[in-house]
């Protein structure tokens, strides 16, 4: 039985090894800080750099837990990377900073000493932070500066982070495919068999080998053709019996391929 031959575009793909990622993505870090002096003015620092206003302090670790995984609070993308300070947005319980730092609006401890809440860490080309190998300090102080020697309160945590990008080349190969196609076949309604004859169909003219388009069925695609009778090439639309010989376009798929066969109909 025939098959054809096609070709295709094949993607292909090799694993190259992993690289670290540099940077921390934006992420949402819930901390709570103890026996810090009470009811005094607190900033938060990460990495060394004063990022008091990424900070609200409304977050309590329940609040924190029972957000869902597919919430923003701990899946938050890249949705906030234009911020410069605590997100404002409907998905958030709690939204926007709770003072925004600086020399005069810190936080401040409640009454036992305690600092908690969630820090939105930013990730772009203004505010970002390398994965270090040992961890950046989260630092809260009662002073506008990291200087832990002159301070009088202060608590600290370490954050880590690791990631890996996968590297990995890709191209196209072509390459060739068998598809099975039906064989040309002769439809017959009951006439003589030897007057049913199939031809080659020829793309670069469109026209059947040996034969010219008579006419058009609407776009059907039948034709008149000339045809065999007693093996001998006869003109015009043969006359033996009550047949005729018509030229059909076969298109199985409906897509517009096919092939050209005759066929036999009565008069």
């Amino acid at each position: 039985m025939p098959y054809e031959t096609h070709t295709r575009d094949v993607e292909k793909t090799q694993a190259l090894g992993y690289d670290p990622i540099p940077l921390h993505r934006p992420k949402f870090i819930y901390f709570e800080f103890t026996g810090l002096r009470p009811s005094f003015p607190h900033w938060i620092y990460f990495g060394g750099i004063e990022v008091t206003k990424f900070v609200n302090t409304s977050y309590t670790k329940a609040n924190y837990e029972a957000a869902g995984r597919d919430s923003v609070l701990k899946d938050p993308g890249e949705k906030f990377i234009n911020v410069s300070q605590f997100p404002t947005d409907s998905g958030l319980t709690y939204s926007g900073a709770t003072a925004q730092g600086g020399t005069t609006d810190p936080l401040y401890t409640t009454a036992n000493g305690i600092l908690k809440g969630v820090f939105y860490l930013q990730s772009n080309n203004t505010y970002n932070w390398p994965i270090n190998a040992d961890g950046t300090e989260l630092l809260t102080i009662d002073q506008y500066n990291i200087d832990k020697n002159n301070t009088y309160s202060y608590g600290s945590a370490l954050f880590k982070g690791f990631g890996q990008y996968e590297n990995y080349w890709s191209w196209f190969e072509t390459e060739n495919y068998e598809v099975w196609v039906d064989p040309p076949t002769s439809h017959d309604d009951g006439g003589d068999d030897s007057l049913v004859v199939t031809h080659d169909y020829n793309e670069g003219t469109g026209e059947l080998e040996g034969f010219t388009f008579t006419s058009n069925n609407d776009g059907h695609k039948i034709v008149t053709v000339h045809t065999y009778e007693d093996g001998n090439m006869t003109g015009g639309t043969v006359t033996s019996g009550n047949y005729e010989a018509v030229l059909v376009f076969v298109d199985p798929d409906g897509d517009g391929e096919g092939y050209w066969t005759t066929k036999q109909v009565k008069k």
